[in-house]
């Protein structure tokens, strides 16, 4: 029986949560004189859509227009700080190996994102993604679903490679998208700990195992190819 493997995008496949991070505080300093905290960061922005975020922010719902101008003033900056530090602009360590024999046991894989098309495309051209994944089949924030926890992207992702849920295993960093997981009825969750507490992960309902980096990978073949 085949399986497949789902992908959250941002702090599950690359390390960008300062630059997120610090896109964010940017907008919010210069736009609405508005200090951000990590609590913020941990339960009210990583992983849900702009709106939302804004919404949090301002207090109110705000218009598409409101949206558009602050996503582009936004995802600018953060392109251009991933440009700036590209040091730290790489797939998580041991990821392109991980994809490379996940592709070559048969595993359908995907990307479920709540990034733009903007920013997945420029993830596309710099991260050579497109060695393992199409930006046909990926799931990125196209504002037609609602945004994690709401389980609409992965059941989305996991559609689009022809898999039930059962089949597949969903990695994720943040509470928000391994809560969007557990609805989806994904049958193994992955939590990957570049921006929270791996204990606080693995306490999260849901959570199946929790890793650092995807050097040692025994253990997840093991999980997604569990019958």
């Amino acid at each position: 029986m085949r399986r497949g493997a789902i992908f959250d995008f941002n702090g599950t496949m690359i390390y960008d949560g300062a630059f997120h991070e610090e896109a964010w505080r940017t907008w919010a300093r210069d736009n609405l004189g508005l200090e951000l905290s990590d609590e913020d960061f941990t339960y009210r922005i990583h992983g849900v859509s702009i709106a939302e975020v804004l919404e949090f922010m301002t207090g109110r719902w705000p218009s598409s227009e409101e949206v558009d101008a602050a996503e582009a003033e936004r995802e600018q900056h953060y392109r251009d700080l991933c440009l700036e530090h590209a040091d730290g602009y790489h797939l998580i360590p041991g990821l392109p190996e991980f994809l490379d024999e996940l592709v070559a046991r048969g595993i359908g894989i995907n990307i479920a994102t709540a990034s733009p098309l903007v920013n997945m495309e420029f993830h596309f051209e710099h991260l050579g993604l497109a060695r393992w994944f199409s930006l046909d089949t990926i799931v990125y924030n196209d504002r037609s679903f609602p945004s994690k926890p709401a389980p609409d992207i992965f059941e989305r992702a996991m559609d689009r490679i022809g898999l039930p849920a059962r089949d597949c295993t969903v990695f994720e960093d943040a509470p928000a998208g391994l809560e969007a997981a557990r609805r989806a009825k994904a049958g193994r969750i992955v939590a990957v700990a570049a921006e929270f507490d791996p204990a606080f992960l693995a306490d999260l309902p849901g959570v199946d195992h929790v890793i650092i980096d995807y050097r040692d990978a025994a253990d997840l073949y093991d999980l997604i190819e569990a019958r």
